[in-house]
C-alpha cells in the first residue's frame, strides 16, 4: 500500500479533533443552556408559589373560591396552578376541572414535596395538556402530614423554541470556527510538513551521492534536531566514503601495479575480482569479467580445475601449468581460501605468477652452456688431435709439421676470439647493469671510423662500403661501444656478401632518436631465423659461419650495446635479396 503524505495525515486529524471539540462544546453548551433555563423557570415557579402560599392557605376549605383564585392567578402569570389534597385528590386547578382529573398522589413532584425535598421538581409529559411541562411543588398550611400540596407548572415548549434558535446561532458560530480552524490546521500541517519535505529532498541528494548539501534550518525543535542529525550523518558518511575510496584506490593501485595475476571467485564460482595482469594472461578485460561465471572467463581446463580445487579445499595449493591462449605462457598458480574477518569462507583467491621469462632464460642458459661447450670443444679437440699427432712420432715431414701447426694456430685464434667476445659480452652486461659512460658524439663520424676497420679485416674482397648517413648526427653515447657495434654489423655484411657488391649504411631521424641501417646484397636470411639472430651462438648456416671465422657472438654483442644505450635492434631480410640490420639510438 502506498504511504500517505504527512499533510494528508495531519490535516484530517486536526479537522477530526476540531469537529469533536466543537461537537462536544455544542452539546455541552446546549445542555448547560437548557439546564440554566429550566433552573430559571423552576426558580420563577418557586417564587410564584411563595407568593401564592398565604393566599391559597387562606382559602383552604372553600374549593369554589380556591378554584377561582387559582384560575385568576394562572391567567395573570401564564402558569398552571394545582392544589392537591393529602390523599392525592385535586382540589383546584387553574386550567382544568378538578373533578375530571385523576389522583396526583404518585406524581414525582408531589411525592418529593411531601418527603420534604427542596426543591421538589419534575419534568414530564402531561396527559391532560398533551405537552411537556416543568413542575414545582411545595406544602402549604401547618397541619403536619395533612397539609395539601400547591403545584405550579409551565410548558417548556417556549424553552425548546428559544433553545432551538440559540442552537442555530451556536451552529453558525461553530461552522465559522470550524472553517477558521480548517485554515489554521492546513497552515499548521503545511508548516510541519514543509521542513520535512526539505529534509526529504536533502536525503534524496544524499542518496544520489551529493553529501555537500546541508538541510535547511527550522524553528521546530524536533525538526531542527533531525536536520542536525542528518548533517552529522552526512559528514560521517562522507568521511567514511572518502576513507573507503582511498582504501579502494590503494588496493586497486596495488593490484594494478602487481606483476602477479590476482583472481578471486566466490562460492557460486563467479569472478568477483581480477587485476590487469590476470586479464592479460587470460586474454580478457577486467570490466567485462567481474560478475561472470568462472568458466566464461577462464578457458583453460587445467586452471579451471585448480581454481575449483582451491574452492573446495582448505589448505593452500600450488601448481605449475602452461597456458596456450592468447599466447604460450608458463604460469605458477597459488590458491588459497578467501575468508572475511569472522572466518566465514567467501570463496577462493588465486595468484598467478608468469614465469615465462624465467623459463626462457633457463632455456637460454642451458643452450648457452651447450653452445659454449660445443664451440670450445671443436677447436680444443682439433688442437689436441694435431698435437698428439705431432707428439706421437718424430718421423714427420717438415711441410706436414708446418701444416699441422698452422691448423693448431687457427684453432687457437678461434678460441681466443670466442673468449674475447665472451669477455666483451660480460663487460657490456656489467656496464649495462651499472652506469654507462656517455659523451656527446657524432654518429656519422663513428660510421666513418668503423668502415676502415672493417676493410682492413677483409681487404681481399672487392666490396664497396658507402656511408649515406646525414651529417651531423649528434647523440650522447659511449663512442667505443657504438663503434664496436657498427664494426660487428659491417663484418657480418662483408662476410656474407659476394665479391663486387655494395654495402650501404644509412641514417635517419626516427621519433626522438637516430636509426642506422646496414644493408647488404648477400644471400639473405629465411624468415624463421630472424627472431633468433641476436641470440648468443645462433647461426643460420653453422658450417659456413665457422668457415668465415665467426664466433656466433657478434650480433649478441651488438644487441647488448644498443640495449645498454636504451635503444633497440632488428633485422629485415628476404632470401636472395640481401639483408638489412638496423639499430635505434636515442638522440
Amino acid at each position: 500500500m502506498r504511504p500517505a503524505r504527512l499533510i494528508t495525515r495531519l490535516f484530517p486529524a486536526f479537522m477530526l479533533v476540531t469537529l469533536l471539540a466543537l461537537g462536544a462544546a455544542l452539546l455541552y453548551a446546549e445542555h448547560a443552556v437548557r439546564v440554566f433555563h429550566e433552573n430559571q423557570t423552576a426558580l420563577e415557579l418557586e417564587a410564584e408559589l411563595q407568593l401564592l402560599h398565604e393566599a391559597a392557605q387562606a382559602r383552604l376549605g372553600d374549593e369554589a373560591t380556591l378554584q377561582s383564585f387559582l384560575v385568576e392567578s394562572g391567567r395573570r402569570a401564564d402558569t398552571r396552578y394545582t392544589l392537591i389534597a393529602p390523599d392525592g385528590r385535586v382540589l383546584a386547578d387553574s386550567q382544568e376541572d378538578p373533578a375530571r382529573m385523576e389522583n396526583h398522589a404518585m406524581r414525582p413532584e408531589v411525592r418529593a414535596a411531601r418527603a420534604g425535598q427542596i426543591p421538589a421538581r419534575a419534568t414530564r409529559f402531561s396527559a391532560t395538556r398533551l405537552e411537556t411541562l416543568l413542575y414545582t411543588a411545595t406544602l402549604i398550611g401547618t397541619n403536619g402530614d395533612a397539609r395539601p400540596v400547591l403545584r405550579a407548572a409551565r410548558p417548556i415548549k417556549g424553552l425548546n423554541t428559544a433553545l432551538r434558535a440559540l442552537e442555530w446561532h451556536m451552529f453558525a458560530v461553530a461552522v465559522l470556527i470550524f472553517a477558521l480552524a480548517a485554515l489554521a490546521s492546513y497552515w499548521l500541517a503545511r508548516r510541519i510538513a514543509r521542513p520535512l519535505q526539505a529534509l526529504r529532498a536533502t536525503a534524496e541528494q544524499y542518496a544520489a551521492g551529493d553529501l555537500t548539501q546541508r538541510p535547511p534550518l527550522s524553528d521546530i525543535e524536533e525538526v531542527a534536531a533531525l536536520a542536525e542529525a542528518m548533517k552529522t550523518m552526512a559528514r560521517q558518511i562522507d568521511e567514511r566514503i572518502q576513507l573507503l575510496s582511498r582504501a579502494r584506490a590503494e588496493s586497486e593501485a596495488v593490484l594494478a601495479s602487481m606483476v602477479e595475476g590476482v583472481l578471486a571467485v566466490n562460492n557460486a564460482e563467479a569472478v568477483i575480482r581480477l587485476n590487469r595482469a590476470t586479464a592479460a594472461l587470460l586474454g580478457v578485460t577486467p570490466e567485462q569479467s567481474v560478475g561472470r561465471d568462472l568458466r566464461e572467463v577462464v578457458r583453460h581446463p587445467m586452471l579451471q580445475d585448480f581454481i575449483l580445487a582451491a574452492l573446495a579445499g582448505d589448505q593452500p595449493s600450488e601448481k605449475d601449468m602452461l597456458l596456450y591462449a592468447p599466447d604460450e605462457r608458463h604460469v605458477t598458480a597459488h590458491g588459497t581460501a578467501l575468508r572475511d574477518a569472522a572466518g566465514t569462507r567467501l570463496g577462493a583467491l588465486v595468484v598467478l605468477n608468469d614465469v615465462t621469462r624465467i623459463r626462457r632464460l633457463e632455456n637460454i642458459q642451458r643452450e648457452f652452456v651447450a653452445n659454449v661447450s660445443h664451440e670450445l670443444k671443436t677447436p680444443i679437440t682439433a688442437i689436441q688431435g694435431f698435437v698428439e699427432t705431432l707428439l706421437g712420432s718424430d718421423a714427420h715431414r717438415p711441410e706436414d709439421v708446418r701444416r699441422f701447426l698452422e691448423i693448431v694456430s687457427r684453432h687457437t685464434e678461434r678460441l681466443n676470439s670466442i673468449i674475447e667476445d665472451l669477455l666483451s659480452l660480460s663487460r657490456i652486461e656489467q656496464e649495462e647493469s651499472g652506469t654507462l659512460e656517455r659523451a656527446d658524439a657524432d654518429l656519422h663520424a663513428l660510421v666513418d671510423a668503423a668502415i676502415p676497420l672493417c676493410r682492413a679485416h677483409f681487404s681481399g674482397k672487392d666490396i664497396a662500403i658507402e656511408n649515406r648517413c646525414p651529417e651531423p648526427m649528434p647523440a650522447r653515447v659511449n663512442a667505443r661501444l657504438i663503434e664496436q657495434a657498427l664494426v660487428n654489423l659491417l663484418d657480418n655484411a662483408v662476410k656474407f656478401s659476394p665479391a663486387g657488391r655494395l654495402i650501404v649504411i644509412e641514417g635517419a631521424r626516427n621519433g626522438g632518436g637516430w636509426k642506422i641501417s646496414v644493408r647488404d646484397q648477400g644471400c639473405g636470411i629465411a624468415a624463421e631465423h630472424l627472431p633468433r639472430l641476436f641470440e648468443r651462438f645462433y647461426r643460420v648456416d653453422k658450417a659456413r659461419s665457422r668457415q668465415s671465422g665467426g664466433t656466433g657472438l657478434g650480433l649478441a654483442i651488438v644487441k647488448h650495446i644498443v640495449v645498454a644505450h636504451g635503444g633497440s635492434v632488428g633485422a629485415e631480410s628476404r632470401l636472395g635479396q640481401g639483408s638489412t640490420f638496423w639499430l635505434q639510438l636515442p638522440a
